[in-house]
């Protein structure tokens, strides 16, 4: 039987690599845009010359760790985007095997076959496969931060110190989650500790030498102030245009607004989120109804000084330290939560009492949708709760629908899933055919410009992010277009779905003659172009 349930478990594992890499690897065409491509092209340009302390701050971010692998996996082939690719795939590879130790040390009890489901499904999730296709760091903060769980729970502590210092110097938020970490590991230790309430103190304060990556950090920042211009602020601050408010002020004053909404939606219920939580939910009725309210305070406590409990506490605690700051709606910043929530959903499956084959087959339930959700958009509620827009033949998410922040239906915010490089591959074949030059003005509907045709090979015209080989083309936005048009003999409109194709046409249709359509096809995901003719010379 242990030899069937072995093999089970490997079948799982196997097929999940198998899975992963195929969707991974129909992406090696793909050309960074958007936050994507700031983050490519400056590894890439890191690589043309000698590295610096300046160059390992990528975007601006304290991102010396992560920037020091990329840079070191960029010089196997400048100019290419596959060493990227290799490297996202690295990182989920060693976060899913981060996240299925930590499935053995919290339900040690469980199957292995259990074990491998929860791994698959956090490897299958569309949000940690799309951030591996998207350069960026809020993935390599994942396996950094399940790892430093694992590493805590485990009580190696050099191992920890180092890992954590590595996750500090990732990106900012990852001192926030290891602070976050060591809190709830103090506060758990204390409930814990057997003996009286001086042992139980003794037993936090020998978590001393566990601060060392945050004095680390601090330092950094010490000096830091010291060494840069007045002008330039000591740590990444960009989050506080959203709302008005420093970083400070948002992380110690909760609010209730539009961004909290639109991340615990995205906690919550995209890609199919929302099946875990109906669980969690169904168990905790379930719960009620077996103990009873006068004994549910202790069972609280009984769960919570579990390694279960300390996962669940900890999956709520990361959720509540990463909805502080006003941002954009991208799904890559929380990452690290979406990771945890498969502690809770076990522990639900586990609390309802299921047996083995129903919980098996929930668990594979999900797995399948997950890996389906990487191809299209297919969680119904999702759609409704966000709503869509069309491409081509298919709907992908309005991701802006809850915050009405800029950019459309989404830029980055459509890194939800894999399905996003169906737009960057149409929008190459377009390029390649129109041809642009010092003579061509590409003008695309508003906001969507922001680093979507940045560069163009020099001799097949589609996108790059290589320099050595680039051209620089002439962009606008529909809504400025006819300010540039006397620089430039022609001008052609890139109908992007995800912003406002038919708003830009009807801006455009005052300043120019709109040609014949010509559409652009992959897999019924469609891009239509128009050649525009001013109205006057």
């Amino acid at each position: 039987m242990l030899v069937k349930t072995q093999r089970g478990s490997i079948a799982v594992l196997v097929a999940t690599v198998v899975a992963v890499a195929a969707i991974l690897g129909s992406r090696l065409s793909y050309v960074p845009r958007w936050d994507g491509f700031i983050y490519a092209s400056a590894v890439n340009n890191a690589v043309q010359w000698p590295p610096t302390l300046g160059s390992l701050r990528l975007a601006g971010h304290a991102s010396h760790a992560y920037a020091a692998l990329a840079i070191a996996a960029q010089a196997l082939a400048p100019g290419s985007f596959w060493p990227m690719l290799l490297l996202g795939a690295a990182l989920v590879a060693a976060a899913a095997a981060a996240l299925h130790r930590l499935a053995r040390l919290t339900f040690p009890s469980a199957h292995c076959v259990d074990h491998a489901l929860l791994t698959a499904a956090f490897a299958l999730q569309p949000s940690l496969l799309a951030s591996a296709v998207q350069p960026g760091l809020d993935l390599a903060v994942v396996p950094a931060f399940l790892w430093c769980v694992v590493l805590l729970l485990e009580r190696r502590t050099l191992w920890l110190i180092i890992v954590g210092i590595a996750l500090a110097f990732t990106k900012e938020t990852g001192v926030l989650l290891y602070a976050v970490l060591l809190a709830i590991y103090g506060l758990w230790t204390l409930v814990r500790t057997p003996g009286s309430a001086r042992d139980r103190v003794f037993s936090v304060l020998a978590l001393a030498p566990l601060t060392i990556p945050g004095l680390v950090f601090a330092a950094y920042l010490l000096i830091r102030r010291q060494l840069i211009p007045p002008s330039e602020a000591v740590v990444w601050n960009a989050g506080t245009a959203m709302i008005g408010q420093s970083l400070v002020r948002q992380l110690l004053l909760p609010r209730i607004d539009r961004y909290l909404a639109s991340y615990l939606t995205i906690m919550s219920i995209l890609n199919f989120a929302w099946i875990t939580k109906l669980i969690v939910a169904v168990a905790i009725v379930a719960a009620l109804r077996r103990t009873g309210v006068h004994r549910l305070p202790g069972e609280v406590v009984r769960f919570g000084s579990t390694t279960a409990g300390f996962g669940t506490v900890m999956a709520f605690a990361s959720a509540f330290a990463l909805t502080r700051f006003a941002s954009y709606a991208n799904s890559r910043y929380l990452l690290p939560v979406i990771a945890l929530s498969l502690v809770p959903l076990f522990a639900a499956l586990q609390a309802l009492r299921l047996g083995a084959p129903v919980r098996r087959s929930v668990l594979t339930t999900m797995c399948l949708l997950l890996a389906a959700s990487n191809l299209r958009t297919i969680d119904p509620v999702s759609q409704a709760v966000l709503g869509t827009f069309p491409f081509g033949d298919h709907e992908m998410l309005r991701m802006t629908s809850i915050t009405h922040e800029c950019c459309g239906s989404g830029r980055d915010q459509l890194v939800y899933s894999p399905e996003f490089t169906n737009l960057e591959r149409l929008m190459s074949d377009a390029l390649e055919s129109i041809v642009p030059g010092d003579s061509v003005l590409i003008v695309l509907p508003d906001s969507m410009s922001w680093f979507a045709i940045s560069l163009l090979d020099r001799s097949t015209n589609r996108r790059t992010f290589d320099g050595r080989r680039a051209i620089v083309p002439a962009v606008a936005e529909a809504d400025s277009a006819y300010m540039f048009m006397s620089r430039y003999r022609q001008a052609h409109y890139l109908a992007l779905p995800n912003g406002s194709p038919d708003r830009g046409l009807t801006l455009l249709a005052r300043d120019f003659v709109i040609g014949p359509e010509r559409r652009f096809s992959r897999h019924g995901y469609v891009l239509a172009t128009y050649p525009l003719v001013p109205r006057q010379p």
